[in-house]
């Protein structure tokens, strides 16, 4: 929302915390397990590691995986997995990840998974959600004949799933 920050912190080092990290692995699984038609609990007791940081998968673990991994499964259409979306159009310099894009008829899905535990996230009028359709409807949106975006978000430690409909427009 304010491009001065950016420009401030564009020389500082990139870093993360455990909790980042954490929501990286659980990506990785929810997308290995998308991609591969697998469910999480089968990597129940492997370690895996991301930005410096590792973790043993507990059932906790997967099964909030699994969730998301569900959410995405039940949606009917073409599923596109963990897409790198630009939005530069609307916002300079602007592009990201879309966990999951799904491409059903006339409506598109932006499904994002939110991992942590802590603030609660609603998908109305949710900037990054939007961006990240914006980004989507802009690589996809000449294949398909799209009226409705829907914006999914996904926090299954929290037992929450937010949706939101607009128009494509």
């Amino acid at each position: 929302k304010c491009p001065g920050s950016a420009r401030l912190e564009a020389d500082l080092p990139d870093s993360t915390s455990e909790f980042a990290a954490e929501g990286t692995v659980a990506h990785d699984i929810a997308e290995y397990c998308l991609l591969n038609g697998t469910d999480a609990a089968t990597r129940v007791g492997q370690e895996v590691s991301a930005d410096g940081f590792s973790y043993v998968v507990n059932e906790d673990m997967a099964a909030s995986i699994q969730q998301y991994v569900d959410y995405v499964r039940d949606l009917d259409g073409k599923h596109l997995i963990e897409r790198r979306v630009a939005y530069s159009e609307w916002v300079p310099g602007g592009f990201g990840t879309a966990d999951a894009i799904v491409l059903n008829g006339t409506v598109m899905t932006v499904a994002d998974l939110k991992f942590g535990r802590g603030v609660r996230v609603e998908a109305e009028n949710n900037p990054q959600a939007m961006c990240y359709a914006l980004g989507a409807l802009n690589d996809y949106g000449f294949l398909y004949d799209i009226d409705e975006v829907r914006i999914a978000i996904v926090q299954p430690r929290l037992d929450h799933v937010s949706e939101w409909t607009i128009s494509a427009e």
